[in-house]
């Protein structure tokens, strides 16, 4: 059984250990395909010597994998949703050594990964995902993302104004730096920062988290996620910034930018015992509470 294994081709802290993590999967008895341009960068830095099949964006047939590795951050996960898309093959997210919370597996587990895949009893985390789509279609057939969908000000310091629909049901308009659209994933990214909610995986929700409202009685709303949201940007400038996972392209004044649930959903694989809430009181180090 092949497995897929994706990076970006720079600096992180498991670079060094991708020999390591080869050997791994391959003394399971799984054989390793590496994206063609990390396993470029890892021969020119010498982590890895050539030799192993490399795969890339244009040709790659991910159903062919049993599952994808997925090595370094959350940004890193998110870019592979995109190459996974609807086919259902499960992701590993391999943890580089910073915050991680889709991302959130350490190499010692992931001998426990392969064993349970191996077997077949193994545990999958399904995610929701959210879709985007406008009148010019700016996403092409990649309108969908696993964290969020912001609307941002572009090349201006000035506020923008964003009339919010439920449902065709007039919500708010927001007076700020943009508004983030994010799913229960996507809750502990940007949406996070800027106050918005923790939302538990596997909750039907879609939060609505204004970047820096003018108003200061303007909080997060959260909604369900069989709702459809409407857009509509305006302000000082000719165009904005709308990003799915921090793919960014330009929307124009009162384009109308609708947003639900997407049809299908991610699978994140991970080990028996490994769950949300061990994440995310690690990760925020609830924990460290000398009071605990």
């Amino acid at each position: 059984m092949k497995i897929a294994i994706y990076g970006k081709p720079f600096q992180n802290e498991l670079n060094n250990e991708i020999a390591g993590i080869l050997d791994i999967i391959e003394n399971r008895g799984f054989e390793p395909v590496i994206y063609e341009r990390y396993a470029r960068y890892l021969n020119q830095e010498g982590y890895l010597k050539s030799g192993y099949h490399t795969f890339n964006r244009e040709d790659v047939e991910i159903k062919d994998y049993c599952c994808l590795v997925s090595i370094g951050g959350d940004g890193t996960l998110l870019d592979t949703v995109t190459l996974v898309r609807d086919s259902n093959v499960p992701i590993v997210g391999l943890n580089a050594g910073r915050l991680g919370f889709i991302s959130s597996l350490s190499v010692d587990e992931l001998t426990q990964v392969l064993t349970c895949l191996e077997s077949g009893d193994y545990e999958v985390d399904k995610r929701n995902l959210l879709q985007v789509e406008t009148s010019r279609n700016v996403f092409g057939k990649l309108n969908f993302g696993l964290n969020e969908v912001t609307l941002h000000k572009k090349d201006t310091a000035s506020m923008i104004k964003i009339e919010t629909y439920v449902n065709d049901e007039f919500l708010n308009t927001y007076w700020a730096d943009g508004l983030i659209i994010s799913t229960p994933t996507g809750s502990t990214a940007y949406s996070l920062s800027c106050g918005g909610p923790i939302i538990v995986p596997g909750s039907e929700n879609f939060v609505i988290t204004p970047i820096a409202p003018h108003n200061l009685n303007v909080r997060p709303v959260v909604v369900s996620n069989n709702v459809t949201l409407k857009l509509r940007a305006d302000g000082r400038t000719d165009n904005f910034l709308l990003a799915i996972d921090s793919r960014p392209e330009t929307i124009f004044p009162n384009e109308e930018i609708q947003i639900s649930k997407s049809p299908f959903t991610i699978s994140l694989l991970k080990p028996k015992g490994h769950t949300f809430l061990n994440t995310m009181r690690n990760k925020l180090a609830w924990g460290f509470d000398k009071r605990n």
